[in-house]
């Protein structure tokens, strides 16, 4: 089966991460209707790779598609919904941080300092720049850890799961990177170490102070969420 033209795929890749990154940043708004000719007509490019991104957004819980009906955004989770996929994070990624102190090699090490560094640098900058470099490098940071352990349905299963709690980063409140960042810092020192238990533990501190945090700034979003 012949492979898609270099140029086609560059096309196909940043409309995904442009439709992506309005979603995320709600200039699409959760639960509105997606056009696919309104699309391609606003990011000057042909239907089809509109189709192809919105199949992968799809794929990532970020778009949903009803029979007759077409793309819509996907809304924001529930307080039920928003409490399980903490609750599948925690299972989840202490396993991989675990497996990841087992496996991290000096490359993976030494990119996770180097995302940590970035959100650092980028606290200075502004509220928007720390905004928008703690949502990539937080996702960075997490997928690599996940691509260290070795298990790729671990890595895709996570990705997936981080796409739907990155809709929530316009209620981010300030000093959250400041609090991640120390709490980063915590998890590459337990890889460095190769502690697989101390990996496990203080990934799963990370999530939960995270689920804190985000509550705390939904003071009215999410009634129904266990606090």
């Amino acid at each position: 089966m012949a492979q898609p033209e270099p140029r086609r795929q560059v096309l196909a890749d940043t409309v995904h991460d442009t439709i992506r990154q309005r979603l995320l940043e709600h200039a699409i708004e959760p639960g509105s209707k997606l056009n696919i000719n309104a699309l391609a007509l606003e990011l000057e490019v042909s239907p089809t790779p509109v189709r192809e991104a919105l199949a992968r957004l799809e794929a990532d819980g970020l778009v949903l598609k009803r029979t007759l009906a077409g793309y819509t955004a996907a809304p924001l989770l529930s307080g039920q919904e928003f409490d399980e996929l903490f609750e599948l994070r925690m299972l989840l990624e202490p396993a991989a941080a675990a497996r990841a102190a087992e496996r991290a090699d000096a490359a993976d090490l030494r990119a996770l300092a180097g995302q940590l560094a970035e959100m650092r640098e980028a606290r200075a900058a502004g509220p928007d720049r720390a905004l928008q470099s703690f949502v990539r490098q937080d996702a960075l940071f997490h997928d690599r850890i996940a691509a260290a352990g070795g298990n790729g349905l671990l890595r895709g299963s996570l990705e997936r799961l981080h796409a739907h709690t990155h809709l929530y980063r316009l209620y981010f409140r300030e000093g959250i990177a400041e609090e991640t960042c120390r709490e980063h810092e915590r998890i590459l020192d337990t890889l460095r170490e190769h502690d697989a238990d101390a990996a496990a533990a203080t990934m799963r501190t990370h999530l939960r102070r995270a689920r804190e945090r985000l509550l705390g700034a939904l003071p009215e979003a999410l009634p129904d969420a266990a606090r």
